[in-house]
């Protein structure tokens, strides 16, 4: 099996995020026989997004940051499963892992990682564990990733022995969870919250499909406009017709404009 891990502290080796992958490669290798590769986004040349959205409106072939992003998504593509790390900047992902999620924007409308699945990482010397974690899982989640763990660090207790052993055992259990998953090939059944953000996207794809008509073509050739779902899955009644019921509702709301600034 194939693991990449997609790694975005500045500080490269020294780091407890790139330390935390580390650990966790480690117990992968000595459970099974796994291909771990790993790339360090402080590495590779990436310009920054200037959300142009090219990508979105005209294919991200259109994006001038392309050729240098090929490489990663060729990994991804070939990986099984792929472990996102970052450490906690200010309650929020790296720099360096922001400025990769930005520029692939268009996962969000154009998902394409369904099988895949994921692990989350990140390290803190203080607090915002929880908050990253949660948006990394559901930022993959999005692209199409099935987010089978995560693990969250405390830099200023890496020298603690207790600590150690704490985390040695949380390292190999997420460790167990990830290498069981990637044995599975079944895609998952979607719950309401997968269905409901497929049916959000779906009404932004169809009000917008003069101004992004490389969203419409695509949803359209994947037969997405007419599924309820990305790929073939049995929803339950219930959460089919909630989804839905949502479903008209957005639309409604963008059609009448009956969004109201936030304050």
């Amino acid at each position: 099996m194939k693991i990449l891990a997609i790694i975005g502290t500045p500080t490269r080796q020294a780091g407890f995020t790139t330390q935390t992958v580390d650990a966790l490669a480690r117990s992968l290798r000595a459970r099974g026989q796994v291909e771990i590769e790993s790339i360090h986004l402080e590495d590779v040349p990436l310009a920054r997004c200037q959300g142009f959205l090219s990508c979105v409106k005209h294919g991200e072939h259109k994006c001038p940051v392309g050729p240098q992003m090929a490489p990663i998504l060729a990994a991804m593509r070939a990986a099984d499963g792929v472990i996102f790390a970052s450490p906690v900047h200010c309650f929020n992902v790296s720099t360096l892992m922001k400025n990769f999620i930005d520029l692939l924007v268009y996962q969000m409308h154009r998902p394409e990682f369904f099988g895949k699945k994921a692990l989350v990482v990140t390290s803190a010397a203080g607090a915002g564990h929880r908050v990253v974690l949660k948006y990394l899982r559901k930022t993959v989640a999005i692209w199409g990733f099935e987010v089978v763990g995560q693990l969250g660090t405390h830099a200023g207790l890496f020298g603690a022995e207790k600590y150690q052993a704490r985390l040695q055992q949380a390292t190999d259990k997420v460790a167990d969870r990830f290498l069981h998953a990637l044995a599975r090939t079944r895609l998952p059944e979607p719950g309401i919250a997968e269905l409901i953000n497929f049916r959000v996207w779906r009404s932004v794809v169809k009000r917008t499909a003069e101004a992004s008509p490389y969203d419409w073509a695509h949803w359209q050739k994947a037969g997405w406009l007419e599924q309820d779902y990305y790929y073939p899955a049995k929803p339950g009644f219930l959460s089919n017709a909630l989804a839905g019921t949502v479903e008209k509702i957005i639309e409604r709301t963008i059609r009448t404009a009956g969004v109201s600034p936030l304050t």
